[in-house]
């Protein structure tokens, strides 16, 4: 029993050192939402080439998101018009570029995995945008938007996404009505995720000894041999298909791995596997069909793995690779710091979002009826 409530324990500390900057990511993300329609989206990312390329890396961004979100997006831009290769750069930008996510990697484990992560997300547009133009078969791709068009139609009845998007909307009531939907719609689909990622990171630090990690990941040590940064790059990913976890997530998972000694280039590529967890392979086969799936799994795997050694081996070239390794019991600190503090001021704002979301779903059910009866 000690070692449970020490697994919860160390858990619960995680999750409180990154609180702030959950709420701090998802309030941003929230506000930048009411930027840009998807269907603007689409009408740039038709032609495969540079310049669309970098807007739906751009895109993604501004669209940060959860993982499932991502996914409904990324589909959705893909229906209206955007070619499939600038529809899978906007996925992993919109999974691994988001803003959230850097700042809790940043409070977690420091600026340079904000960094690391930062790089990725490029490096992986760049990989999977190159293996695309190498192999993208035309009647799979064609088989697959239909699928997902059809897919779509069944879930939406026809509902087209409503309201000219502004970045002055953000200034008006209107616009903070729509950020606090935004808001509590984002943390009602990453709730269960971030819970059960950061308890999942307790109890494997706590019930998994270390000669595991040493057996599943080998040349555990400060300078891996590049046959151990490969072998830990594409290792990460199968461990991430099995945890079922998305991008938030992965974070708490990835800090325990790197306490665990795995290179710093597996840690990197662990980070970008939550586009081949299980439950999104799953959601990709229900839109695509499972050929593209399969395809398009494949091919995130490639571009992760390429990803993270070629972001191990800029850091070691630049002499920038982490020499700490703090454990994750060193997270659990509930104390009066800074951290507390913010935590009070965010939980404010997130109180703040909630009442306002509310009030308009409030008001939306009283005026029900009279619209009924006119």
């Amino acid at each position: 029993m000690e070692q449970v409530a020490e697994a919860f324990l160390t858990g619960a500390g995680m999750l409180w050192k990154a609180l702030w900057a959950l709420i701090f990511g998802y309030a941003v993300s929230s506000a930048i939402q009411v930027l840009v329609t998807r269907e603007q989206m689409a009408g740039l990312l038709g032609e495969r080439g540079l310049r669309p390329a970098a807007l739906a890396g751009f895109f993604g961004f501004i669209s940060s998101s959860c993982s499932f979100a991502a996914l409904a997006t990324s589909r959705t831009v893909w229906v209206k018009g955007a070619h499939p290769a600038n529809a899978t750069a906007f996925l992993v930008s919109s999974t691994n570029l988001v803003i959230e996510l850097g700042i809790v990697l940043w409070v977690l484990l420091g600026p340079g995995f904000m960094i690391a992560n930062l790089l990725l997300g490029l490096l992986m547009m760049v990989y999977a945008y190159g293996l695309m133009a190498l192999w993208l078969p035309g009647g799979l791709a064609r088989t697959a938007r239909e699928h997902a068009a059809r897919q779509q139609e069944e879930e939406e009845g026809g509902h087209e996404e409503a309201g000219e998007k502004s970045w002055r909307r953000v200034f008006t009531m209107e616009g903070l009505h729509e950020i606090a939907m935004a808001f509590v719609m984002e943390w009602r689909m990453v709730w269960k995720e971030i819970l059960f990622g950061f308890t999942v990171a307790g109890f494997i630090s706590v019930f998994v000894p270390q000669a595991f990690w040493s057996w599943l990941f080998i040349g555990q040590s400060d300078d891996p041999a590049f046959l151990a940064v490969v072998q830990n790059a594409m290792v990460a990913p199968v461990v991430a298909f099995f945890t079922f976890i998305g991008s938030m997530g992965n974070v708490p998972l990835a800090a325990m791995l790197w306490s665990r000694d795995v290179s710093f280039g597996g840690v990197v590529a662990f980070l970008g596997a939550d586009l081949v967890a299980a439950t999104v392979v799953w959601v990709h086969a229900k839109y695509y069909g499972w050929r593209y799936t399969l395809y398009l799994s494949f091919l995130l795997y490639l571009a992760m793995v390429a990803a993270g050694v070629t972001v191990h081996y800029l850091y070691a070239l630049s002499a920038m690779l982490p020499a700490e390794r703090p454990a994750l019991g060193e997270m659990v600190r509930f104390a009066f710091d800074y951290t507390f503090f913010l935590n009070l001021l965010f939980l404010g704002l997130a109180a703040f979002l909630v009442a306002l979301h509310q009030s308009r779903a409030g008001a939306r059910q009283e005026e029900a009826p009279e619209g009924g009866r006119a």
